[in-house]
């Protein structure tokens, strides 16, 4: 796995984005990293230059990079990491996506950017955007923070993507206690629908679901082994998997869930829909794995 030398953090300096900062620093020093500290401001449309007799408007770069800095020496308390400002002209998204790339960045972090009151889980466009296209893992902050990650949740599939998720989850967060889980499907009618030669009239559903449970459990406990993870659960995905999963993340203390992507697709990371609906619904913080270049 390769080691963590450079994180992008995108912020918004007139927006709160003290955790997001906060969150990039503390990852920073885990990592011993070196941290970039992306601001982009979109000129407002409404600027021309001045052949149209109109005043261009100036950006104040350098007054944006000295307020960028005292927040940061605020926040940097005891934290003694590599910071470099880049202020920029244009949409944030394109910002950060390109500047990632140039800067060759490990991995980004941005905000949830929400502007719905009691939505943690609202997804701004900019967060969806640097998600669905970045080539990096991004990590999106949507809580407050103190401390480094100490509980991570990895939902899986058992899949080799499942698997590289977890184990970057696990170098970058060294101090973390992680849990692996899978929801499982079972059956909970019967009628008239076929399996095969067979209807589900004729079959054992109970003995169906042990079996099912019982492979999963087996499978579960060799996936542990291959990501050295000692806490692993299977869970009844009963009529809604995606459902059983947000609320077994929301009864339980995580503050990272980690959800990894099935590949990409031109300039699209393609998303499984159970990783799309925890990064958009879970109010906890979400780990989008990528695998880095």
């Amino acid at each position: 796995m390769k080691n963590l030398k450079r994180i992008m953090v995108g912020i918004d300096i007139f927006a709160k984005s003290d955790n997001v900062l906060k969150r990039a620093l503390i990852l920073a020093k885990e990592n011993k990293a070196e941290l970039f500290v992306v601001q982009a401001i979109q000129t407002p449309w409404f600027s021309v230059p001045d052949y149209f007799s109109s005043k261009e408007i100036i950006v104040d770069i350098k007054g944006i990079k000295k307020k960028i800095e005292k927040k940061i020496k605020k926040l940097n308390l005891n934290i003694e990491v590599s910071c470099f400002i880049l202020v920029k002209e244009g949409n944030a998204d394109d910002i950060i996506l390109y500047e990632s790339k140039l800067l060759k960045a490990d991995m980004i972090v941005i905000g949830a950017h929400t502007k719905a009151k009691k939505r943690k889980s609202f997804l701004g466009s900019t967060a969806q955007k640097v998600v669905h296209q970045s080539h990096l893992p991004v990590l999106i902050v949507k809580n407050r923070v103190e401390d480094p990650y100490k509980n991570i949740l990895a939902p899986t599939d058992f899949g080799m993507q499942s698997k590289q998720s977890i184990l970057f989850a696990k170098s970058i967060c060294p101090s973390a206690k992680i849990k692996v889980v899978h929801v499982y499907e079972a059956f909970y009618t019967t009628g008239i629908y076929t399996a095969g030669s067979y209807t589900l009239e004729s079959l054992d559903i109970k003995e169906y679901n042990e079996a099912t449970k019982a492979s999963a459990e087996n499978n579960l406990k060799e996936f542990m082994k291959e990501v050295s993870v000692k806490k692993g659960k299977v869970i009844d995905g009963e009529f809604n998997s995606k459902e059983v999963l947000l609320q077994y993340i929301k009864k339980n203390s995580y503050d990272l869930v980690v959800v990894s992507s099935r590949g990409a697709a031109g300039f699209n990371i393609l998303l499984g829909s159970m990783a799309s609906f925890i990064l958009r619904e879970t109010p906890t913080d979400v780990l989008v794995y990528m695998p880095i270049d």
